[in-house]
């Protein structure tokens, strides 16, 4: 053990080769992955929506679907569009994309001052809390399950 040292290491490729270890233990322990042969259950397929009005980038999601759920990563329309059904319309595609991969549902999170509300009427259930993170604000995790 004296020769163990520890250290920064801001690498992107680094982190690859971490995922990718752990990726390997969780396909070895994990009897949900063992008993999958399909690989769309440990996998990762990237999913991203692009809303556009004419040229112009007016919203968009970012998402993926892993260990049969879709995490939806990120959601945003531009301020002067929202309230105007285009997240409601993302969110049903996002659905639909996640259905017809048989994926169990559909996992976010979202910070208090943004899309609770939003979600909640979209049939998501708050599953967990994490405070002061940022400071000041909570977040919140959020699933749908199919």
């Amino acid at each position: 053990m004296e020769n163990i040292k520890i250290q920064l290491n801001e690498d992107k490729e680094f982190e690859k080769k971490i995922g990718e270890q752990l990726h390997q233990f969780n396909r070895k322990n994990c009897e949900y992955i063992k008993n999958n042969s399909d690989e769309r259950y440990i996998d990762t397929k990237v999913y991203n929506i692009a809303v556009y009005n004419k040229e112009e980038l007016i919203g968009g999601a970012t998402g993926f679907i892993r260990c049969a759920w879709y995490f939806l990563e990120q959601l945003w329309i531009k301020e002067e569009y929202r309230k105007s059904g285009i997240g409601t319309k993302i969110i049903k595609e996002i659905e639909k994309i996640a259905k017809e991969n048989n994926a169990l549902g559909v996992r976010m999170e979202t910070w208090s001052f943004q899309a609770r509300g939003f979600y909640e009427k979209m049939g998501y259930k708050v599953y967990a809390t994490f405070e002061d993170c940022p400071p000041g604000t909570v977040d919140y995790f959020l699933k749908k399950k199919f």
